[in-house]
């Protein structure tokens, strides 16, 4: 009897373990809690003279102690696999950190590579590549940030490798960059020659162009991507019998990048790429492809935002806009392409947010407001050819155009202004995100002085004063002069009270060992809102 209780006092699994137990008032009792286990308390089997005796109950009641023999050993097994598992989990939460990559170089690097050149140090080259990484893979939105490889992948193409020294080095080794910088153009002419140069070597030489305000590559990189078949990958992500594998998708997500980085950059000049229009209506095939990105949302938004302007670039200078009174055609054209502005804008904030705002930093999610507002320039600044200023009854129709130009410049700036991510890049990025920055100043200088009897004048003032600022931050300060020059001009002309200039007190970033960053040459003389459009039968749209 006393066996009986001793037995009932424990569980099974305390018992089989000899531990001490709590007993069935405690069930589950405390060990079994803690480790999870199943706490069952049964009473002992009795003990029989002889097995020939015993009836169904006692055979039934075997099979249960058998039963809950093994359910205790794969506990037992469980637990152990636990505790294997959190010691190994313990482990790897004690390692540093690896924030990128590295992969072992297996192939001996080229005679081309600048480390092996000594015109950069091993430690020199990573500093930068961690500063590319971390900070410049992101500056072109429409521009795939996952095409950038590994360290050791990188150094094995020495054109990549050199074209992200150079951007990175105008950021944090100024004085470097006119050497990494000219490296990186020497290795682009070798490719003029020999072998067709690979797809991450077009994709260095668009980086460069864009970052590095390299503009006359993008004929070289036109004719090079064509060469390599991008835009035949481009026509085959169109054809359903085809098979959308990895490297399709990739290649013609190349073509679509080149497809924007034409429109965005080239609609006061003939396009680089011969009748775009056939390839742009498949670029929507990358949402599709089972290899989507979400840079191909991007693509998408710019592409469709683009060609509108795109469009109006072939059909303006047919237009006769500069003839006075602006024509009820006329006047319907350009409002038909600003309202459709206004919808694509919409759509992507509204409609279709979750796809094409697909940037991790929430403030970066304004992005599209800066090609918003460009492209409001461009449809609606087509109305200041023929706005001459001895006018004394300019079109009313003509002017309300201007004041939305003027109103969507001062939008630009203002934007570029306010955004802490864009004015940090501003000093290594001038080249691509001043690109509008120049368009919006250029339109203000021209049209203010035509229009500032009619129009609200006070709001570009102050978006000049911006500009000018962001200008000295990034160490241009030659542009910086110029725009604070004209505004003076300006403010006389339309009798403003400017604000004392907010660039007074920024540091001249640009005295690095007694040299310059950079210095924008004059762009103030060379706007063209009074210059014809090229008319050419070839590089258009269509």
């Amino acid at each position: 009897m006393a066996d009986t209780s001793r037995s009932l006092s424990a569980c099974l699994r305390c018992r089989r373990k000899k531990l001490k137990c709590g007993g069935p008032g405690q069930n589950p009792c405390q060990r079994c809690r803690t480790s999870r286990a199943e706490c069952v308390f049964v009473s002992p089997k009795p003990i029989r003279s002889s097995t020939l005796t015993a009836g169904p109950e006692d055979r039934l009641s075997d099979k249960l102690v058998r039963l809950e023999q093994r359910l205790e050993a794969m506990e037992a097994r469980h637990e152990t696999q636990m505790q294997q598992m959190q010691s190994t989990l313990s482990q790897l939460a004690a390692l540093p950190p690896v924030s990128q990559p590295t992969v072992a170089q297996s192939e001996p690097l080229s005679k081309d590579d600048i480390v092996a050149r000594g015109i950069v140090s091993e430690a020199e080259w990573e500093e930068l590549y961690d500063f590319f990484y971390e900070n410049c893979r992101t500056v072109v939105a429409f521009m795939d940030d996952q095409i950038y490889q590994p360290k050791g992948l990188v150094r094995q193409h020495p054109l990549m490798s050199t074209v992200m020294c150079a951007i990175a080095a105008r950021a944090i080794k100024p004085a470097k960059y006119p050497v990494y910088l000219a490296e990186a153009d020497e290795l682009v002419k070798n490719t003029f020659v020999g072998t067709t140069p690979d797809i991450q070597a077009l994709r260095a030489i668009m980086l460069l162009g864009a970052l590095a305000g390299r503009t006359r590559l993008w004929g070289y990189v036109a004719s090079l991507a064509a060469e390599l078949g991008l835009n035949t990958a481009a026509l085959q992500l169109g054809d359903d019998n085809i098979e959308h594998t990895a490297i399709l998708v990739d290649r013609a997500r190349t073509w679509f990048t080149l497809c924007c980085f034409d429109l965005t950059m080239h609609l006061n000049r003939p396009f680089v790429i011969n009748k775009m229009r056939e390839y742009l209506p498949f670029a929507k095939k990358l949402l599709a492809s089972p290899y989507c990105q979400p840079v191909d949302h991007r693509i998408c938004a710019y592409i469709v935002g683009f060609t509108i302007p795109a469009d109006a670039k072939a059909r303006f200078p047919k237009a006769q806009l500069h003839l006075n009174p602006l024509g009820p055609a006329n006047t319907d054209l350009l409002a038909s392409f600003d309202r459709s502005i206004d919808e694509w804008l919409y759509r992507i904030n509204n409609i279709i947010e979750p796809q094409y705002q697909t940037f991790s930093d929430k403030q970066d999610r304004n992005r599209f407001m800066i090609p918003y507002a460009f492209m409001k320039i461009y449809i609606n600044g087509f109305a200041l050819h023929g706005m001459e200023e001895s006018s004394e009854h300019p079109d009313p129709n003509r002017l309300a155009f201007i004041q939305k130009a003027l109103h969507n410049a001062n939008l630009l700036i203002r934007s570029q202004f306010e955004s802490e991510n864009l004015r940090r890049q501003f000093q290594y990025t001038i080249d691509y995100h001043g690109s509008p920055t120049y368009q919006a100043i250029g339109f203000i200088l021209k049209a203010i002085p035509a229009t500032y009897h009619y129009l609200q004048c006070g709001e570009s003032v102050t978006a000049l004063h911006q500009a000018a600022q962001m200008f000295q931050e990034a160490g241009a300060t030659k542009a910086a002069r110029e725009v604070r020059r004209e505004l003076k001009t300006i403010a006389l002309l339309t009798q403003t009270v400017g604000s004392p200039s907010e660039g007074s007190s920024v540091q001249d970033l640009t005295a690095v060992n007694g040299t310059r960053i950079l210095d924008i040459p004059t762009f103030l003389d060379t706007a063209t809102w009074y210059e014809p459009f090229p008319m050419l039968d070839l590089f258009v749209l269509d």
